[in-house]
């Protein structure tokens, strides 16, 4: 816009009339000048005071935006550690399985072998008895009188086979009651000891939920405390842009010490943000900590029992060790009073020696061959 000046020197060579119109016209462009500079100065003071809001509007924007990505990122960590967890879990689960599976087979073999050993005993006591039975049939051709007593201590012996049998059926069914009631109390102290974990696990969880969710409701409170402080800000600035330009260093001044003043409390604000994560990080690896100690404890129990369950198993079978090496004793002990030699009556003698004079006899010729 073009601006003009006022020339003392032209001004004195024009007419009086001339000399008004000039200085009036002149006033007019000074004035209105004055005025164009006063509206290209407030508009420029409006626009830097628009960018400065726009500048902390986008900072603002991108502080929440960061928050967000943090909570999202802290719930993606927790989520994989919950995965994490699970797969540990389901590890054991699939372990313990796999050695209740091979204890199974292990007492199923021994209790197939035990089951072996008591038919060869039985073989054998059978095979005995055939032998005692034609013991006995060969002796009672022989001799009426040791029939009997054979055939009786025959049927003792059988009869103790026959009771010897039947207690160690007797103790293999204990046995396998006992194993079955041990196999079902440890399902259920597994169950126990799994439910615990789990109902641990979801009060944890729920109380993280909880505390998540207070901070998040903290978190807006002071977003929306921050939003009345800054539209008051805003509101207190517009009115000191409307007073005079006396006022206008203080105002600035007063507005850069408002600024410094939220940039500290924001960054205060971030740094108990960040603590407040570090806090929770640290409660969950306590946590994690007591969940470990707790494992650690029931394994050794589980450990402990099961030693236990195995001393009492190898007692067990220390005891039918014995018993069977007893029978054992006593079937031997059999066999050797059925093995004596008989006794000779003085009728046989005398059979004998007449046997000498004629032998052609058919009763001599049995006696001899017996």
């Amino acid at each position: 816009m073009t601006i003009f000046k006022r020339r003392p020197a032209d001004v004195r060579e024009l007419p009086e009339e001339r000399k008004a119109l000039a200085e009036r016209y002149t006033i007019d462009a000074e004035e209105a000048q004055r005025r164009e500079d006063a509206a290209a100065v407030a508009a420029e003071r409006e626009a830097a005071e628009q960018a400065r809001r726009n500048a902390e509007a986008e900072l603002e924007r991108k502080a929440a935006e960061e928050e967000a990505l943090r909570a999202a990122e802290a719930e993606e960590r927790a989520r994989r550690a919950a995965e994490a967890e699970r797969r540990r879990r389901e590890a054991e689960e699939e372990a313990r399985r796999a050695a209740e599976a091979e204890e199974q087979a292990r007492l199923a073999a021994e209790a197939e072998e035990a089951r072996r050993a008591a038919e060869e005993e039985a073989r054998r006591v059978a095979e005995a008895e055939e032998q005692a039975r034609l013991a006995a049939e060969a002796e009672r051709e022989r001799r009426a009188a040791e029939e009997a007593r054979f055939a009786a201590e025959v049927e003792e012996a059988r009869r103790a086979a026959e009771e010897e049998a039947r207690r160690v059926a007797e103790a293999e069914e204990q046995a396998r009651l006992a194993a079955e009631a041990e196999r079902e109390r440890r399902a259920a102290e597994e169950a126990r000891l799994a439910a615990e974990a789990e109902e641990a696990r979801r009060a944890a969880q729920a109380e993280e939920q909880a505390r998540l969710a207070a901070e998040a409701e903290e978190q807006a409170r002071l977003a929306a405390e921050a939003e009345r402080e800054r539209k008051a800000a805003d509101e207190q600035a517009r009115r000191a842009a409307e007073e005079d330009a006396r006022r206008a260093a203080e105002a600035e001044a007063a507005e850069r010490a408002r600024l410094a003043a939220e940039a500290e409390e924001r960054a205060r604000r971030a740094a108990e943000v960040e603590r407040r994560y570090k806090e929770a990080e640290e409660d969950a690896r306590r946590a994690a900590e007591v969940e470990k100690r707790a494992r650690l404890a029931a394994e050794a129990e589980e450990e402990a029992r099961r030693a236990a369950a195995d001393e009492e198993q190898a007692r067990r079978a220390a005891e039918a060790e014995d018993a069977r090496r007893a029978a054992e004793a006593e079937r031997e002990r059999a066999a050797a009073e059925h093995a004596e030699p008989p006794i000779e009556s003085e009728s046989e003698s005398a059979l004998a020696s007449e046997s000498g004079a004629n032998e052609e006899l058919p009763i001599y010729r049995w006696i001899g061959r017996s």
